[in-house]
């Protein structure tokens, strides 16, 4: 269950069920099968209760292709309705979808391949809208890991297609957990991004930088993040990536955020405080702030915003 209030900024205050049914099946020792059915049910809907299920995965598994061809030896598949891959910071493509209402996470209808090669992770998806369009999305995505000996990089690359022939893309760089250990407590990750129009469109950036620092029993929290006014993703951010109120859009946005967490005031339960400044990334104008309280329990979490407009 999830209750959300909100007061004044538009949205209605109401108790929101989302069920999940999942089934899993082993057909042998390479194949496998998993599906997921979904309620969705919305109390406050207005002339009804937004009563609604869907299939939300299903989806078949083979460990190893090559017991159907040689040459597939050491790759994997999975084909059907899977939930979309969550890359990076998840402000590109991601399965998160907290909108108010009985939503469940983004989805789609498509096959992924995965592999090793040579100590590099890849993955391919490619998926259609499987609405009688020529819609589709494919990802290439390289996972590095710690290759590199100073840090955690990932790559990916995105493009997608419609009925119009337009082609837009994503180019997008994860470095995380820079240095590692050798900083003493300092965890530092970085996020940049492109976005390609095409057909004429503008070109858009995203750039994010990430600084926490472990003292005693509390964890210190620092990082800016910029999308400029030309910037789109594939989906809108997860929920609370701007702050939980999710007040503040998704581009032409410049935010700021100062946080503290820790674990050891209160057993069983963890307390984190975050401070957001947002302003305009084209003229720098500022939008506001916002405080959020998170308590963090075994059985869930109890979240709260404060949203201060200029």
């Amino acid at each position: 269950l999830r209750y959300e209030y909100s007061n004044g900024a538009g949205l209605d205050n109401g108790l929101t069920a989302r069920t999940y049914i999942n089934l899993g099946a082993k057909i042998d020792d390479n194949t496998s099968f998993m599906s997921q059915v979904r309620h969705g049910y919305a109390f406050s809907s207005a002339g009804g209760t937004g009563d609604n299920y869907d299939i939300q995965q299903a989806y078949l598994s083979m460990a190893d292709l090559g017991s159907m061809a040689g040459f597939l030896g050491g790759w994997s598949m999975d084909i059907g309705r899977m939930n979309n891959p969550n890359l990076g910071s998840g402000r590109i493509v991601n399965s998160a979808d907290w909108t108010n209402g009985a939503a469940g996470p983004n989805n789609h209808d498509g096959f992924m391949l995965s592999t090793d090669l040579g100590g590099v992770d890849f993955d391919l998806h490619y998926w259609g809208n499987n609405d009688g369009s020529e819609d589709n999305a494919m990802i290439f995505n390289f996972g590095l890991g710690d290759m590199a000996g100073f840090a955690d990089i990932g790559f990916y690359y995105v493009t997608t297609g419609d009925d119009t022939d337009a082609a837009p893309s994503w180019m997008a760089f994860n470095i995380d957990d820079i240095a590692g250990d050798q900083l003493m407590g300092v965890d530092l990750d970085v996020e940049y991004a492109t976005y390609d129009a095409d057909l004429g469109g503008e070109d858009g950036t995203l750039t994010s930088i990430s600084l926490g620092y472990a003292l005693d029993q509390f964890n210190l929290h620092f990082s800016n993040s910029v999308a400029d006014a030309d910037w789109a993703g594939v989906n809108n951010p997860p929920h609370g990536t701007y702050g939980i109120a999710d007040n503040w859009g998704a581009t032409d946005i410049d935010v700021t955020k100062i946080g503290v967490s820790t674990d050891g005031l209160m057993e069983g339960m963890g307390v984190t405080l975050s401070f957001y400044d947002v302003s305009t990334d084209s003229s720098g104008d500022d939008l506001g702030t916002e405080i959020d309280l998170l308590l963090d329990f075994s059985c869930g979490q109890l979240g709260y915003a404060a949203v201060s407009p200029e």
